[in-house]
């Protein structure tokens, strides 16, 4: 084709600033690979996705232009070769070629359109970062919220109910009870009038400003910390830690916990264990699994495999195995922080007799609480809201019906809420940002929500690391922003909380871990006749015991990543009254020393309805009439006055 002028170069660059050598190379790639301004562009695009993040910042020099002609290259050597497979070639060329487009402007709609086979852009093998990056890149137009989200010509993914649409909404078991907690409690009944509830975030500031920055540190090993302002967002960069960053973390845990067990069960001092002994002596640490300092990452921890760690102050960082033969009860996991009695006889292996409890935090009674604990209901649901084979999002229709007809004191919606491990995400089978998924599917069940409940009732989003439209991949996760919440068409009224959140509502703690740690605990656990049977509250368990809501490390290889730089806020600051960790895992309430665990499980599993938890907080006077409380009730917790039914959408 002609070479293409620079007037043409210009307007398809938009705002770009070209240099006399830079046009020059532009229309040398065009003229060479018989390329029109537009698809130049859609490549120059694709190359500051993958090369810079999505920053459209970057001018395109010629040494830039350089590699962008590199990957066209590369592109029409692919070509060729398919073409040279066999009679087929024409249809995976252009499916190929849609693939390899990751994203799309106001020019080069026409021919997505024209061009468009399987209507995917994506390409199912890209990782998650990837896609999430394409689906918030701030590109020269921006989405037009009023226009339609199909264009007719591009074929629908979701044109008619599915299959397991239509036998969703036959199901029979809508309503029904899966597991409950003090259902002998009266009904709860709130006014129609009833003020808001009191929701009051318990992150404290001054512990937020101990967070380590590993990014922004100027020391060159990473242990310099550094203080960081509430709201800062480079911190959440995932792959930016450095070891040092990491290892003083796990140490400052390793010594806060061996500070307060001392205290705890005043012990004169503790020992470094890995020092010969020949009395019982205490010692404080972390379980590592020896497997994984041989290099065999797939082996799980077994009672053969334990090593504990020191801290730097206690013995030197050093590491001695474990032997649990005469221990006769525990529950231990990879990361978890332990106070062991026993002896090291000969200085290779401690023998250990029992593992302490280690203290917990802090856990006033209501009458020593200064809130008033005023009676309110919530409902707490996580993702995914839709079924596995469509995105019409059945499931979060019927979980609103729920809502409005409790008309609950505040909501607790968690992600997923467009989730990256949706199969047809994975196939390549959407032509729609997650973005406009959000927009078109969910936020008009919001403001249905949002509009049928009461004034003074609370709905709240929790981000999820799984969720393609939240920017943060790793855990702990941000609020979503302001901005954000307005791109995805949510509703006035509906705000966020950061992931995990910790706050308090009329009084009552509530700390919400939205990552499926349960899951991964329950992969990794090795346990003998442990004082709390039932398994699953007893990974919960684990979390307030170890006084974080991601104790487990290192995480699995498939998990986002943790940021150990984070830990102030992946550390509980108070103990809370209501735990609520979902998994894909069975859904379960217990209350445990004064302590309710919650996992209301998933609002949609595969091709099926899932489940929601309603919890309801009542007076005082209730739980004494059905002898709940025995006594002073201000000696009591909430958690005697608590009541929570786990329901089948």
């Amino acid at each position: 084709m002609s070479a293409a002028s620079t007037v043409d170069l210009l307007r398809a660059f938009g705002g770009a600033k070209l240099e006399p050598d830079a046009v020059a190379e532009c229309q040398s790639i065009c003229q060479t690979f018989d390329l029109s301004t537009s698809e130049l562009f859609i490549r120059w695009q694709t190359f500051l996705i993958n090369q810079h993040g999505g920053d459209v910042s970057i001018q395109p020099t010629r040494e830039r232009l350089l590699q962008v002609r590199g990957l066209v290259q590369q592109e029409q050597e692919r070509k060729l070769s398919l073409q040279r497979r066999g009679p087929h070639a024409s249809q995976a060329i252009k499916l190929t070629r849609n693939k390899e487009r990751t994203h799309y402007d106001k020019t080069s709609v026409e021919g997505l359109l024209q061009g468009m086979v399987s209507g995917s852009q994506r390409d199912p093998l890209a990782t998650p970062q990837s896609t999430k990056r394409v689906g918030l890149l701030k590109a020269n137009a921006s989405v037009n919220r009023n226009r339609a989200v199909f264009s007719p010509a591009t074929p629908s993914v979701f044109a008619e109910p599915s299959p397991s649409a239509i036998r969703f909404s036959a199901r029979t078991t809508m309503g029904r009870t899966e597991d409950s907690l003090h259902s002998e409690l009266p009904p709860l009944v709130l006014a129609s009038d009833r003020p808001p509830v009191a929701v009051r975030d318990l992150v404290d500031k001054a512990v937020e400003a101990e967070e380590v920055s590993s990014d922004e540190s100027d020391d060159a090993d990473g242990e310099k910390p550094v203080a960081v302002a509430r709201g800062a967002t480079k911190r959440m960069r995932y792959m930016f830690e450095k070891v040092g960053t990491r290892t003083e973390v796990v140490n400052r845990r390793i010594e806060r916990m061996a500070i307060e067990t001392k205290t705890e069960h005043k012990i004169e001092a503790l020992a470094n264990p890995t020092y010969a002994h020949q009395v019982d002596v205490t010692a404080v640490g972390r379980i590592l699994n020896i497997n994984l300092e041989e290099g065999l990452t797939a082996t799980p921890l077994t009672s053969d495999s334990l090593v504990l760690e020191t801290s730097r102050r206690l013995g030197n960082g050093r590491r001695i195995p474990l032997d649990v033969r005469a221990t006769p009860s525990f529950s231990l996991f990879p990361g978890q922080i332990v106070a062991v009695e026993g002896k090291n006889l000969k200085g290779t292996e401690f023998l250990v007799s029992q593992f302490r409890p280690l203290p917990r935090l802090p856990h006033p009674c209501i009458g020593e609480r200064p809130d008033v604990l005023s009676p309110f209901n919530a409902i707490v649901a996580a993702g995914p809201y839709t079924l596995s084979d469509n995105f019409e999002y059945e499931p979060l229709g019927v979980l609103v019906d729920h809502v409005l007809a409790a008309s609950p004191s505040v909501v607790f919606l968690l992600g997923p809420f467009v989730s990256e491990g949706h199969p047809m995400i994975r196939d390549g089978l959407v032509d729609m940002l997650p973005e406009e998924i959000f927009c078109a599917k969910i936020s008009p069940h919001l403001s249905r929500l949002r509009e049928g409940l009461p004034p003074a009732s609370l709905v709240y989003l929790i981000p999820s690391a799984d969720d393609l439209c939240c920017p943060y991949v790793s855990f702990p996760q941000p609020q979503y922003s302001r901005e954000t919440l307005l791109q995805m068409g949510v509703p006035e009224g509906i705000e966020s909380l950061d992931n995990p959140a910790q706050v308090s509502v009329n009084g009552v703690v509530f700390g919400v871990s939205n990552i499926d740690v349960l899951f991964h605990l329950v992969k990794e656990e090795v346990s003998r006749l442990p004082a709390l049977s039932d398994r699953l509250p007893r990974l919960a368990w684990h979390l307030v015991e170890q006084r974080h809501f991601y104790p487990l490390s290192p995480p699995p290889a498939d998990c986002a990543g943790v940021l150990a730089s984070q830990d102030a806020r992946l550390r509980m600051q108070t103990m809370p009254d209501v735990l609520i960790t979902p998994s894909q895992l069975k859904p379960f309430v217990r209350a445990h020393d004064n302590v309710v665990v919650l996992n209301p499980g998933l609002s949609s599993r595969g091709l099926a309805g899932g489940t929601f938890a309603k919890l309801s907080m009542h007076p005082q006077a209730s739980a004494e009439l059905s002898g709940m409380v025995l006594g002073n009730p201000q000696k009591a917790y909430p958690a005697s006055f608590t009541s929570v039914d786990i329901v089948r959408i």
